[in-house]
C-alpha cells in the first residue's frame, strides 16, 4: 500500500471546502455528503486496490483532524494560557475520538473512487 501524499492532501483541502459548501446547502446530512467526495476524489486519484484508495481517503481524514486539534491547541494557548491550554487538550482528545467518523466516510468514498478508476493494483 503506497500513500500518495498529493493526494492526501488535495483531499483534506477538499474536505474542508466540500464540507463547508455542502453543510451550508444541505442542513445536517451535507458535510457527510462533502467528506465522500473528497474520499471518493482521493480514490480516483490514488487507483490501484480499492484497499489502497480507503487508507489514502482515511488518511486524509485523519490529517484533517489531526491539523485542526494543532491548531487549536496553539490558539487556545495563545489566547488563554495554561486555562486554555488544558481546555484545548480535553476538546482536541474529544475531537480525534470523534472523527473516526469522519475517517470511515472518507475510507469508504476513496474505496469508491478506486472502484470507479478501475486499474488493477498489485497483486
Amino acid at each position: 500500500m503506497e500513500i500518495n501524499w498529493g493526494a492526501v492532501i488535495i483531499g483534506f483541502i477538499l474536505s474542508i471546502v466540500l464540507g463547508a459548501i455542502f453543510a451550508a446547502i444541505i442542513p445536517g446530512v451535507g458535510a457527510l455528503l462533502g467528506w465522500l467526495l473528497a474520499g471518493m476524489v482521493v480514490g480516483y486519484m490514488v487507483g490501484g486496490t480499492a484497499g489502497n484508495g480507503a487508507a489514502n481517503g482515511a488518511i486524509s481524514g485523519l490529517f484533517g483532524a489531526i491539523v485542526l486539534s494543532i491548531l487549536l491547541l496553539i490558539f487556545g494557548t495563545l489566547i488563554l494560557g495554561f486555562i486554555g491550554f488544558a481546555a484545548a487538550t480535553v476538546t482536541s482528545l474529544v475531537m480525534i475520538l470523534g472523527s473516526f467518523g469522519v475517517l470511515i466516510i472518507m475510507a469508504v468514498g476513496g474505496l469508491i473512487g478506486a472502484l470507479i478508476k478501475g486499474e488493477p493494483g498489485p497483486v
